[in-house]
């Protein structure tokens, strides 16, 4: 039996073939559909799929795709293995053997357009729906400027617009409404200060580092920064961080967040956990906004907000 392409396997909608391995969404949000991962164990809905794009992205582990991907992860297998088990027709076990799923091949059609992201054009930020999603992330519009850019970028032939942050490598990480993703090529952020600082910051995504710099959890010239724009490319930074004295981490307050601190421990890093302020909430980000959320609702009371003590930099 004929194999598919990968451009009609990627075609293939994500969540049909989720609900085939017994996985159900736990909550709908207009194109985006959550899960509890197929990857990781997880107890809150972490996992997102836009049937728009037909892609993934788990943010439990900072790692994302189309169908393709998808299924190397699920099976642990080459794509060059995968593409037969999902078209030869034969029944196999999905990967945690809830069920049996089977996937027959449909006739030949020409092989879809690889939805990867191009980047058309960078600016500043500017346009009303970005200076509007970057306050809803908590974020002062003069800050977010200094840091990010507006990107205007395609994918299969349709115009998008998202905050852009650069990566050392050239690409950029997206941000909008509805959209999480990056250009290629994917890769960690470094900010130096050029002061010999030998005190460097770990975090894991621009919009904590956005966050620390709004709360002033973070005095640049005092520290380097590395930002790692996904938990997945921790390794990058191990040779880098070597040559620092003081590490502080400022990681997410989850599984993949201490998978990471792990790994620095193993490399002969011990950093220094910075999260006891943001404890209870799942990173910086979410901890800025419940605190503004917090200071505005005090003010409609009439109440003198509180002042707090908070990780380094005071």
């Amino acid at each position: 039996m004929r194999t598919l392409s990968c451009g009609e396997a990627r075609q293939i909608p994500i969540i049909e073939y989720l609900a085939k391995c017994g996985y159900q969404p736990q909550f709908i949000r207009g194109n985006n559909y959550w899960y509890l991962s197929p990857l990781h164990e997880e107890s809150h809905a972490s996992f997102k799929v836009n049937t728009r794009l037909n892609a993934w992205f788990d943010f439990g582990i900072g790692e994302g795709g189309n169908m393709i991907d998808l299924g190397i992860r699920l099976y642990k297998c080459s794509v060059k293995d995968f593409l037969p088990l999902l078209s030869s027709g034969y029944t196999h076990l999905s990967p945690d053997a809830k069920m049996i799923i089977t996937f027959t091949p449909g006739p030949k059609s020409p092989a879809a357009k690889e939805n990867h992201i191009e980047i058309l054009d960078v600016t500043e930020l500017q346009t009303p729906a970005m200076v509007a999603y970057i306050k809803k992330r908590s974020i002062s519009q003069p800050l977010a400027k200094a840091y990010c850019k507006e990107v205007r970028f395609a994918i299969a032939g349709k115009n998008y617009n998202a905050i852009g942050f650069a990566n050392r490598s050239g690409g950029y990480e997206l941000r909008n409404d509805w959209f999480k993703g990056s250009s290629s090529p994917k890769d960690i952020t470094i900010l130096k200060n050029h002061n010999g600082t030998q005190a460097v910051c770990i975090i894991e995504g621009f919009m904590d580092f956005l966050s620390l710099l709004q709360l002033k959890q973070l005095r640049r010239p005092e520290t380097d920064v590395i930002i790692l724009n996904s938990v997945a490319l921790i390794g990058r930074s191990i040779e880098i961080l070597k040559s620092y004295k003081d590490v502080f981490l400022f990681l997410n307050n989850d599984k993949a967040g201490q998978t990471a601190a792990e790994k620095l421990r193993q490399a002969g890093i011990n950093g220094i956990d910075t999260s006891e302020f943001y404890k209870g909430y799942n990173d910086v980000n979410e901890y800025l906004s419940a605190q503004q959320r917090g200071a505005l609702q005090a003010q409609i009371r009439g109440e003198a907000p509180e002042e707090r003590g908070l990780g380094i930099g005071r």
